[in-house]
């Protein structure tokens, strides 16, 4: 089992061993893609609103900014392979394609070779980083067009109605002030219901989903060249500094410097 994290790429085979009862963990959302192959263990897996149990040979996509966790029976040991790759990575026609799948996938085992692959290259080329990233690249660009290719069916899935609908409307008016009182008479329920109901089915407040979701499509906007001033303004966030201090929190770096990334070596004006 190991680790390769280099740069913006990362590639994982992991098991884990506890003797905890079952247990939730990892409850957040990022800015890049994410992909679970399961090879074995319990796990209920809740993406945006949607649940489902994972088999052997089944694989979980979160897409960027999706809010995600996994609900884990840690009596029994959990493996599994985790890929992580930046938006940048992956040519436009494809991350078109991506954003038009679902986030559960049953008996993909033809996908397994390309993960042993990966598996073989951490002995190969671990001594080199660029090279192993450059590999890396390549092979998990052939495992998403893969997925593709997949067919999301005969899941066992389950829509938590009432966060499933609130996460339909989030996503929809991002861009609009989005408090309690708003949302509740969207939906016509009290505001004591969407509260306890969101956190029931989500396992994390409707204010702080909220706010993650404005922060991960204002990095996406900033990615793309937009000024962080601007892409604040266009979340709705009135104060720039409740944003600055947001989107350090929730990223580790400060709105420039992922102003900077995005336009490569030597960065640019803020």
């Amino acid at each position: 089992m190991f680790t390769f994290d280099y740069r913006d790429v990362s590639f994982a085979h992991k098991v884990g061993f506890s003797s905890s009862p079952k247990d939730e963990f990892d409850k957040h959302m990022h800015h890049f893609y994410e992909l679970i192959y399961f090879v074995r263990g319990e796990v209920d897996f809740h993406v945006e609103g949607i649940s489902s149990p994972v088999n052997p040979g089944d694989v979980v996509l979160i897409q960027p900014g999706q809010f995600h966790f996994a609900e884990v029976n840690r009596s029994r040991e959990y493996e599994r392979y985790v890929c992580k790759v930046p938006e940048e990575i992956l040519s436009p026609y494809l991350r078109e394609r991506m954003a038009r799948l679902k986030p559960f996938f049953v008996h993909c085992e033809s996908l397994l070779p390309i993960l042993n692959d990966l598996d073989s290259y951490a002995e190969e080329f671990l001594e080199s980083e660029e090279d192993m990233r450059a590999l890396c690249c390549s092979r998990l660009t052939e495992l998403f067009i893969r997925l593709c290719k997949e067919e999301n069916a005969n899941i066992e899935e389950t829509k938590n109605s009432v966060a499933h609908d609130l996460v339909n409307y989030i996503e929809t008016h991002l861009g609009e002030k989005l408090t309690l009182e708003s949302l509740a008479d969207a939906f016509h329920y009290s505001t004591s219901y969407i509260a306890t109901s969101f956190r029931r089915e989500m396992h994390v407040s409707i204010i702080s989903y909220v706010r993650g979701k404005k922060i991960m499509a204002a990095h996406a906007m900033i990615l793309h060249g937009v000024k962080p001033s601007d892409a604040a303004t266009m979340m709705g966030f009135s104060d720039y500094s409740t944003f600055f201090r947001s989107y350090q929190k929730m990223l580790g770096v400060s709105p420039s410097a992922g102003r900077k990334a995005s336009q490569g070596p030597g960065g640019g004006e803020e």
